[in-house]
């Protein structure tokens, strides 16, 4: 019997390091997935809230037909954040007709 051990034990301790590599590596690519998989859903969720508040923002600028110097920089922000999520489309039309607006109301300053 000793002999058995000895000549097989080295065989066994590689068998058993490698099932364990094995659930482990298999444990950490399910974790892996799952944090991307939320990963994704967090980023196309603020993604979908961006494009809500740009639009929002840039309506109520061109409903009142002027844009402030602090809503122009809000807007620049979301929507670099917006694209920077992989959106795109017609924001980018929607945006830049808004920063087009005099900065403000009247087109002037009122001193």
């Amino acid at each position: 019997m000793p002999e058995w051990i000895t000549k097989y034990w080295v065989e066994w301790v590689f068998g058993l390091l490698a099932a364990a590599l094995a659930w482990m590596g298999k444990r950490l690519s399910t974790r892996i997935k799952k944090e991307q998989d939320e990963n994704r859903a967090l980023r196309d969720g603020m993604k979908a809230l961006l494009k809500v508040n740009l639009e929002k923002e840039c309506e109520r600028c061109q409903r009142d037909g002027w844009c402030g110097a602090v809503k122009r920089g809000t807007i620049s922000d979301m929507f670099g954040a917006y694209t920077g999520l992989g959106g795109n489309g017609g924001m980018k039309t929607l945006v830049e007709q808004t920063l087009a607006l005099p900065a403000v109301e009247g087109g002037y300053h009122h001193d």
